[in-house]
C-alpha cells in the first residue's frame, strides 16, 4: 500500500495525536495559586468543672503538705472567680469547713457557725444546701457538749476550790483548838 506523498496513514496520526497527549500529561503545570488555609479554630476555653476539677487537686496536696492559709486562698480566689456557680459554691462551702478545721487558727466554733450561716443566706445549690444544714447541726450539738463540758469541768473546779477552802479553814480550827486544849492542860498543871 502506497501512501500519497504528505498523507499519512491514520494509524501514524493516532500514534502521533497518542504521543502528543503524553507529552502534555508529563509536562510540569505550573502551580496554582494556593489557597490560604484559615487557622484552626481556638481551642475551647476549660469549663469550670474542669477548672474545679484541678483547683480540688491543687487544695487537696495543700491540705496534705498542711499549708490551710494556701489551700483557702486558692478556695478564696476560686470562689471569686466562679462566684454564682455550683463550682464555686462548692469552693465557699469547703472554705467554710477548712475554719472546722482545728489546725485552723479561726477554729472557732462560733465563727464557723457565722460563716455557715453566711453560706445559707446566699442563694447556693440545694446539695450544699443540705450539707451546710447538717453541718450546722452538728457543730451546733458539739459546741452544746463542749459547753456543758466546760461548765461541768468549772464546777468541779469550784467545788474542788471550796473543799480546799473548807479542809484548809477546818484545819485552822483544829490548830485554834490543839493550841487552846494545850493552853488550858499547862494552867490545871500550874501550881
Amino acid at each position: 500500500m502506497t501512501h500519497a506523498p504528505g498523507r499519512r496513514p491514520a494509524h501514524h496520526l493516532f500514534l502521533s495525536l497518542a504521543a502528543a497527549a503524553a507529552l502534555a500529561s508529563c509536562r510540569t503545570t505550573q502551580r496554582a495559586a494556593t489557597e490560604a488555609v484559615p487557622p484552626p479554630p481556638p481551642l475551647p476555653a476549660p469549663s469550670v468543672g474542669s477548672i474545679w476539677a484541678s483547683t480540688q487537686t491543687a487544695v487537696f496536696t495543700l491540705l496534705a503538705d498542711n499549708r490551710i492559709p494556701a489551700a483557702e486562698s486558692s478556695l478564696m480566689q476560686f470562689s471569686r472567680d466562679y462566684a454564682r456557680t455550683p463550682e464555686g459554691d462548692r469552693a465557699r462551702w469547703w472554705r467554710t469547713l477548712l475554719r472546722v478545721d482545728a489546725r485552723a487558727a479561726s477554729a472557732e466554733p462560733s465563727s464557723t457557725l457565722m460563716q455557715i450561716d453566711s453560706l445559707l443566706a446566699d442563694s447556693i445549690s440545694t446539695d450544699i444546701r443540705v450539707e451546710a444544714l447538717l453541718m450546722r447541726h452538728s457543730i451546733n450539738t458539739i459546741d452544746s457538749l463542749r459547753r456543758l463540758e466546760l461548765r461541768r469541768r468549772l464546777q468541779a473546779t469550784q467545788l474542788a476550790t471550796e473543799r480546799v477552802d473548807e479542809l484548809k479553814s477546818a484545819r485552822d480550827s483544829v490548830a485554834k483548838l490543839a493550841a487552846e486544849v494545850d493552853r488550858l492542860r499547862q494552867r490545871l498543871r500550874a501550881p
